[in-house]
């Protein structure tokens, strides 16, 4: 049941994972066995934590440091950390040291190229892993609910090793938690991991600290662009990292040519420093491209952040800014933002999501039968909601015509 309600897996997935299991266990019988667990009550602990993904994947993770944190005040935290997104947590109080590495399978999206024998990140990913063993961590945990992470923990060589079986390798855990099914999100399945100490955990997070000078930097930023004091700020985001993940620049243009019939209103169109693409040319929509400190405390000014399924929608939750996330190949349930002021664009009949971005169609219908005006409804909808009167008329209007048979559904 666990295995169907928080991961997908097809049968020959399925099989292929317990004949890697089979394989693990005669090559652990031949490796040095980790220590037996140390007393769960020590004052002072060394823990180590895995979450070497992507930035999406850092934010998620954050609750479960912090609460971490609550229950172990005086631990030593260390973070294995995708190399070059450990300066996201520094300065939050969350981990006492980074350990950055490149994972192989992390690194590309071709699957061929994530277990290429013959890849250069295979050896010094190897000594990494293997470095962990001299580091002697009390505690390890992983919430990702799979076999490769739950083996990295073995080889780590902590004595205490948390994490889930449901996705294999259980036999290479101390505590091979249950997760709990009514909480899918994965936010909560890190922090089910706290349940091994009895710790009584919580989802909610305190603001994501952002320095002075930053913010200072991002309001002089808004002034540069002649954004007056008290407009509303709208953030559009159309990027992704994967491409089966981006609803499209002009879908999103739509929505903003929309919403700038406000004229109280104005749009960041924010794109990386060296991405592709330009905003559209409409008063009032500002393109902007900033370094990674700089787009935090902007992201922090918005009022309402409209979005793929991308790390920056992670992100924004973080600031407790409202979302609008346009969804498509993953399942929000799992990924979703979770504010009660959060709101998710999808097509729900789609019967092939999750597809974990791998689409078998030849090309993402997930996404392309989203049309710009289910998400500006969406959008009304949070704007009423997080206190812009502006559209509040619109909505009801809107609300009274499918009441009355005047407009049809989207779907």
């Amino acid at each position: 049941m666990a295995r169907t309600t928080l991961l997908k897996i097809t049968p020959r997935k399925w099989r292929l994972i317990c004949m890697f299991e089979a394989l693990l266990k005669v090559v652990c019988a031949l490796l040095p066995t980790p220590p037996i667990p140390r007393s769960a009550e020590a004052e002072s602990k060394s823990i180590l934590v895995m979450e070497y993904w992507n930035l999406g994947d850092l934010a998620i993770v954050v609750p479960f440091l912090r609460n971490l944190r609550k229950c172990f005040p005086n631990a030593h935290i260390a973070l294995l950390v995708n190399s070059g997104l450990q300066s996201f947590l520094e300065g939050q109080g969350l981990v006492d040291e980074f350990l950055p590495i490149r994972v192989p399978w992390t690194q590309h999206f071709s699957r061929w190229q994530k277990y290429n024998p013959f890849s250069g990140l295979w050896l010094p990913f190897l000594r990494g892993v293997w470095s962990l063993r001299e580091r002697k961590f009390d505690l390890a945990f992983s919430g990702r609910m799979d076999i490769r992470d739950n083996f990295l923990l073995w080889l780590s060589g902590t004595p205490q090793r948390i994490g889930y079986g449901i996705g294999g390798g259980g036999f290479l855990l101390t505590d091979c938690l249950d997760p709990d099914l009514s909480r899918p999100h994965r936010t909560d399945v890190w922090l089910q991991l706290l349940k091994a100490f009895g710790f009584e955990k919580t989802a909610s997070v305190e603001q994501f600290h952002l320095s002075p000078e930053s913010l200072i930097q991002a309001r002089a930023l808004l002034t540069t662009l002649g954004i007056p004091g008290g407009a509303t700020i709208i953030g559009v985001h159309p990027g992704a990292r994967i491409a089966i993940r981006r609803w499209g620049d002009e879908r999103f243009a739509e929505v903003a040519k929309e919403l700038l019939k406000d004229e109280d209103l104005h749009v960041l169109w924010f794109l990386e420093p060296n991405a592709m693409g330009v905003a559209p040319e409409l008063d009032r929509c500002h393109e902007v491209r900033l370094d990674f400190e700089t787009f935090l405390a902007v992201l922090s000014l918005c009022k309402l952040l409209i979005c793929n399924d991308s790390g920056p929608m992670h992100l924004a939750s973080l600031f407790t800014v409202p979302v609008v996330a346009v969804f498509g190949s993953t399942n929000p349930v799992w990924f979703g933002p979770q504010g009660s002021n959060d709101r998710v664009v999808i097509r729900p009949e789609m019967w092939c999501r999750p597809c974990f971005d791998y689409c078998i169609f030849d090309q993402p219908y997930c996404l392309r039968a989203i049309t710009p005006e289910q998400t500006m409804e969406s959008v009304k909808e949070a704007l009423v909601v997080i206190g812009n009167g502006t559209f509040d008329a619109t909505i009801k209007r809107s609300r009274i015509a499918v009441a009355s048979g005047e407009r049809g559904d989207h779907d």
